[in-house]
């Protein structure tokens, strides 16, 4: 009995150090990781669409994370169909705390107010618009129609450095170029 433990428990620990070197790590290769419960990222699933400005915001529906991704202004005069994040035009990052989406877009501010404990920086992605580019001078009524676009490749780094995939994310803008006042 005593011969077969050893053999047994050598198996144990090739199995463990095998998987270890393997690369199913949901990174692809590229040294991600998946979000680890402490980032606040873990299983974010943003499904509430934030209209406003000239850009797109959306929250999870516990209210604890928003991805945020705004034209920031430089030399463009229009939109791209597609841009590659980061992009020195567009400020691109993930909030995370509570009541992250309290008096969005708001002239009147209320409490609860948005409290953010870490900004996640977008590192990779790509934005391209559906259907009609937006404009991006201001208009009376913003746009006529929603804004909608597909974020796809998106990966975020923490303030430590660490650095996770989100997937891919369908963003919605029902008021492009409206701001509060």
């Amino acid at each position: 009995m005593r011969t077969r433990l050893l053999p047994l428990a050598s198996l144990s620990v090739l199995v463990v150090l095998l998987g270890a070197c393997g690369d199913d790590d949901d990174g692809g290769g590229r040294g991600l990781e998946p979000a680890s419960p402490g980032s606040g990222l873990a299983a974010v699933d943003f499904t509430e669409d934030l209209p406003c400005g000239y850009g797109f915001a959306a929250a999870d529906e516990p209210d604890k994370a928003l991805l945020s991704i705004h034209h920031s202004g430089g030399d463009d005069a229009e939109v791209d169909r597609t841009v590659t994040l980061p992009d020195p035009a567009w400020d691109a990052e993930v909030r995370v705390g509570s009541h992250l989406s309290a008096n969005w877009c708001a002239d009147v501010i209320e409490d609860p107010q948005a409290e953010v404990e870490e900004t996640w920086t977008i590192v990779e992605g790509t934005l391209r618009f559906e259907g009609d580019l937006p404009p991006l001078e201001f208009t009376e009524q913003g746009a006529v129609e929603r804004v909608h676009a597909e974020l796809t490749g998106v990966v975020v780094e923490g303030p430590d450095g660490e650095r996770v995939e989100l997937g891919d994310i369908s963003l919605s803008n029902r008021a492009w170029g409206f701001f509060a006042g």
